[in-house]
């Protein structure tokens, strides 16, 4: 894409230079546009990646924090001298069998525990595990050096960046009965590396089976939240980018 994009800058460059030397009585002049220049410039010549950060939401709602938990009760208070009282044979219903068997059901309710049985194991392929939190799959490339990363391919020429992180979806997983939901048309961020720009496009998973492509280029997966990536993330400058991204 950068090599392209430098292509058709300098094509075009080469066509107005062209055209103004056509006009009668005047000398060739460079033509020289500071936008078309300034894209030129920032588009350093190299191999272009795009990546997928597939993603699955929170299963459940955390706990409030402290903070939030005082300021509700503060408000409340504050607010309670403002409250309208109204008669109680206004507002109270009927007490009968039916409703006080209501009543007491609703009193055992409990909320979906925040630790699964994929935490307490350390089943890390469960997509069960951390349920409050996002969790953002992590795979590792057959005979490499066993790093885990986020799938990713090279940029084709007439290629988006969303198309390329789908292509990368999709020779990672099966895609029969898998809903994946791309977040746009924009990637969330970029990184520059050794190897050349990877561009990382964001997906959250909507329902369906992981699976990975029998034969394909990753051998293994894994499930990690945001606070675990350092585990597993050794560069740098791709942890700054998840800190901001994610």
């Amino acid at each position: 894409m950068a090599a392209a994009l430098i292509r058709r800058t300098i094509s075009l460059q080469s066509s107005l230079r062209h055209v103004s030397s056509l006009n009668v009585g005047c000398a060739p002049q460079p033509v020289r546009l500071a936008a078309f220049s300034a894209i030129a410039e920032a588009a350093a010549p190299g191999r272009v990646f795009g990546a997928c950060v597939f993603e699955r939401l929170p299963l459940v709602v955390p706990p409030h924090p402290d903070w939030e938990v005082e300021h509700s009760r503060w408000r409340f208070e504050w607010n309670l001298p403002y409250f309208k009282k109204y008669p109680a044979d206004f507002i109270d219903e009927p007490r009968t069998e039916e409703t006080d068997s209501a009543v007491a059901a609703s009193n055992r309710w409990e909320p979906a525990p925040l630790e699964s049985e994929a935490d307490r194991s350390g089943d890390v392929r469960s997509l069960k595990r951390r349920l409050d939190q996002r969790v953002f799959m992590l795979v590792r490339r057959k005979g490499g050096s066993g790093a885990w990363e986020f799938p990713a391919v090279e940029h084709e020429e007439g290629e988006t960046i969303r198309g390329s992180a789908e292509r990368a979806l999709g020779l990672t997983l099966v895609r029969e009965g898998l809903q994946p939901f791309f977040v746009g048309n924009a990637p969330a961020g970029h990184v520059e590396t050794g190897e050349g720009t990877t561009f990382f496009h964001r997906c959250q998973m909507i329902a369906g089976t992981v699976r990975l492509v029998p034969g394909g280029p990753y051998s293994d997966l894994r499930w990690a939240a945001k606070d675990e990536l350092p585990e597993f993330v050794q560069d740098q400058a791709l942890l700054d980018l998840f800190q901001k991204m994610l």
